[in-house]
């Protein structure tokens, strides 16, 4: 069971149950969907790039802390530097690399990053991942390139108004794969424990997002994709949620492949920070009214 399906399978259950019954079996429904993960194993069926910090909706329980990012573009040399070094490392079998963000389409420099990803890796799926708000202003050049290196637009359902039908005949007219979900997506509430007073094996055990999240910043590979974004969390709030060299694993360090692996598949001290067995779904996404409003549902009360 992959991480989607995997969410699919606890968002039907929790539609389904009444909330009292929710409330009282909702660390059971993690376990269960944490151990149906952990059951795929050592393995990277993707790998996350942050084209971009900083995005165009301000969405609450943003994962990513986007609101908080003023602007932080990825520098294009040093990530076809490191795509070179991952593409070696893994023999270029990485099933699909994911260009995200924030907002992706805010990059000026999006389709030298696309090639380069391409370049690196000519076996792997490419997914750009949008919230699709800036595809109808987009020059076509985007349109072309993502033809030319077979990159799927993958645009997310948020609760904006957003005219896919005429995104789909543009893109169908550039030969350009897209895709878009049925319903809007579903939000999780992920409980920081600021003190960092919690069991990382058992955090791990219950994460929903366990062995299945690798994300590449800046020549590291991360487990999750809390410790390369939480330094905008601390210098907003004034936190010291730390991150030590045991949070990640260096690809100009790893030896081999196996070893990058084998580091995806264990806790990590920054585990310390999540209270998983009170992560909450809070349904379909919703807008924050400003930076303190998203990350005060999101973030600080959450100690303990």
């Amino acid at each position: 069971m992959d991480y989607n399906l995997s969410m699919i399978f606890a968002e039907k259950l929790y539609k389904i149950l009444p909330a009292s019954i929710i409330k009282k079996l909702q660390p059971k429904i993690m376990s269960i969907v944490a151990k149906q993960l952990h059951i795929v194993g050592q393995s990277m069926n993707y790998v996350d790039i942050n084209v971009v910090d900083h995005c165009n909706l301000k969405c609450k329980y943003c994962a990513n802390f986007c609101p908080l990012v003023n602007e932080k573009f990825l520098d294009v040399a040093g990530f076809d530097k490191d795509c070179e070094r991952l593409s070696a490392l893994s023999s270029g079998k990485i099933k699909t690399i994911r260009l995200l963000g924030g907002e992706p389409l805010l990059h000026p420099l999006l389709i030298e990053i696309m090639m380069v990803t391409r370049k690196h890796f000519p076996l792997s799926e490419i997914d750009l991942v949008t919230n699709g708000i800036l595809l109808l202003k987009i020059p076509m050049a985007f349109w072309t390139r993502c033809e030319a290196f077979g990159i799927r637009v993958a645009i997310s359902h948020y609760p904006i108004k957003l005219n896919y039908v005429k995104i789909k005949s543009i893109a169908k007219e550039y030969g350009v794969k897209t895709v878009y979900g049925k319903k809007p997506r579903g939000m999780y509430k992920w409980l920081l424990d600021i003190n960092g007073c919690q069991d990382i094996k058992e955090s791990h055990a219950y994460c929903i997002r366990a062995n299945q999240c690798a994300v590449l910043q800046e020549g590291k590979i991360y487990a999750c994709s809390l410790p390369p974004w939480i330094r905008y969390f601390n210098e907003y709030f004034g936190k010291d949620l730390r991150v030590n060299e045991f949070d990640y694993i260096d690809i100009y360090k790893a030896k081999n492949f196996a070893e990058v692996l084998e580091f995806l598949g264990k806790p990590i001290p920054f585990c310390k920070y999540c209270n998983t067995k009170k992560i909450v779904y809070v349904g379909n996404i919703k807008k924050g009214n400003n930076r303190m409003d998203i990350i005060k549902t999101r973030g600080v009360p959450r100690a303990g």
